[in-house]
């Protein structure tokens, strides 16, 4: 798994490196790494905190899945759904809402 997690990682990586040696567009760059790090800090967010609801912590990463598909587009269209990218943070506070009123699933 974790070597699936580096291979995607520089894949990635090595696409936007890509397209910036192409366009040399440093804007463009500098906002598609930042969406990068964006989806790998709520994927590794979502990995621990999301262990209660299952359900809910696959949504998550389907949702992670189509944010990184939304990036690869932004990559080759200049096109961004802002939409896409609030939807995660939306999971983690369906999350916090659910342990809130319903409680935590590790307590006796």
């Amino acid at each position: 798994m974790f070597a699936k997690v580096i291979i995607f990682t520089l894949f990635t990586l090595g696409l936007i490196a890509f397209d910036f040696k192409k366009h040399r567009d440093f804007k463009k760059s500098l906002i598609a790494l930042g969406l990068f790090s964006y989806i790998l800090i709520l994927g590794y967010i979502g990995f621990f905190a999301l262990k209660a609801y299952i359900p809910l912590k696959f949504i998550h990463f389907l949702i992670l899945i189509f944010d990184y598909l939304a990036l690869v587009y932004y990559l080759y269209t200049n096109k961004i759904y802002y939409q896409l990218f609030i939807l995660p943070l939306i999971t983690i506070a369906i999350y916090f809402g659910l342990d809130f009123f319903v409680g935590s699933r590790f307590e006796e």
